[in-house]
C-alpha cells in the first residue's frame, strides 16, 4: 500500500516511476544478495533513468558491498537516493569514488506515508524541494525552514566534504574497506533512530578511540529519533563537541524525522556558525547539477 502511494505522489510531482526488477523475499530482506545487485544494476543501467530511490531501510544494504561493483557505479555516476541503512552504500560508495548519492527521502517512507492533515501534506512539499534543491546543485542547502531549531554548540567556519550518514551505520563500517577514510577534512552529519543515550555515547566513544573525531572539520547532529534517556542526549552532544577542532550545532531536522533535509554525499561545502545562532552550509564552487523532473527507479 505504501509503495503504491509513494509511486503516485511521485506522480503527482512530475516523476515518472520506474518499476525495479522484482526480487523474492528471503528473510527479512526483499531478495537475495545476488538478486538485489542485479535489480540494482539494472536501475543504474536503464537509458531512461535519471536517479535511483529507496524504497525503505532496515537492513542489507551492507551485504551487498563486498560484491558491489564500484567501476560500474562510477561510470554510470546517477543520484542514489534514501538514508537509514542505505548509509552503508553512500559511504562505501564515496569511499570508493562514486560520486552524486544523496541522504535524502524513500520511497514508503516519506512518499507513501499517510497525510491526514495539511500541515503534513506541506511538510512533504518541504522534504520535496529539499531533494530538487539538492539535485539542482543549489549552492545553499539549508532551507529556512530548517535552521529555526538549530542550536550552536561551537561557533567557527569550515571548508570540506560533506558526510551525511547514520550514527550506528557509520560504526558498523569501522574496520571495513568501506569506511570512509580517503575523505577530505570531513564535516560530519549525523542522525540515528531507536537508540538509547549510553549506546549514542558508545558509537561516539568508539568513534574517538579510532581517531576518526579528530579528523572532523565540523560536526552537525541531526535528530535521534525515539531514543530512551533522551533527556542525557544534549549532554553527550555538548561532551563531544567540546573535542571537535571546528564549529558544531545540534538540531538540525535531519534524519528519521518528518519533514527532514536532503544532503549531497561528499559535496564540498563550506559550514558557517555565528555566535548570535546563524547557520549557513552552502556548496563550495556550486552549479546546476540537473533539472526538476525526471524518472526514478
Amino acid at each position: 500500500m505504501r509503495a503504491e502511494r509513494g509511486q503516485a505522489r511521485l506522480r503527482d510531482f512530475g516523476v515518472t516511476v520506474l518499476a525495479p526488477v522484482p526480487t523474492t523475499p528471503r528473510r527479512y530482506l526483499a531478495g537475495d544478495d545476488h538478486e538485489r545487485l542485479a535489480s540494482f544494476y539494472a536501475a543504474l543501467t536503464r537509458d531512461d533513468c535519471d536517479a535511483c530511490m529507496a524504497v525503505r531501510g532496515g537492513f542489507g544494504a551492507a551485504r551487498l558491498l563486498d560484491a558491489m561493483d564500484w567501476e560500474r557505479l562510477r561510470r554510470n555516476r546517477k543520484p542514489v537516493i534514501g538514508y537509514s541503512d542505505v548509509c552503508a552504500l553512500h559511504l562505501a560508495a564515496l569511499q570508493h569514488g562514486c560520486r552524486g548519492h544523496i541522504h535524502g527521502p524513500m520511497l514508503c517512507s516519506e512518499f507513501g506515508r499517510e497525510l491526514s492533515t495539511p500541515e503534513q501534506g506541506r511538510s512533504l512539499d518541504q522534504v520535496w524541494s529539499s531533494l530538487l534543491d539538492c539535485m539542482n546543485g543549489r549552492e545553499e542547502l539549508l532551507p529556512a525552514w530548517a535552521t529555526s531549531g538549530v542550536e550552536i554548540l561551537k561557533p567557527g567556519m569550515a571548508c570540506g566534504q560533506l558526510l551525511p550518514t547514520n550514527l550506528s551505520l557509520l560504526n558498523s563500517l569501522l574496520g571495513t574497506a568501506h569506511f570512509p577514510t580517503r575523505v577530505d577534512n570531513p564535516i560530519l552529519v549525523l542522525e540515528d533512530i531507536g537508540e538509547a543515550a549510553y549506546r549514542i555515547d558508545r558509537y561516539l566513544t568508539q568513534l574517538r578511540s579510532a581517531g576518526y573525531l579528530r579528523r572532523l572539520r565540523g560536526l552537525l547532529f541531526g535528530q535521534f529519533s525515539q531514543a530512551d534517556d533522551r533527556d542525557y542526549i544534549p549532554d553527550i552532544l555538548r561532551e563531544v563537541a567540546s573535542e571537535i577542532d571546528g564549529p558544531v550545532a545540534c538540531g538540525l531536522p535531519f534524519g528519521h524525522v518528518f519533514p527532514s533535509i536532503s544532503l549531497p554525499v561528499g559535496a564540498d561545502v563550506v559550514l558557517t556558525l555565528a555566535d548570535a545562532g546563524g547557520i549557513q552550509l552552502r556548496r563550495a564552487g556550486a552549479g546546476r547539477a540537473g533539472a526538476g523532473e525526471g524518472s526514478l527507479a
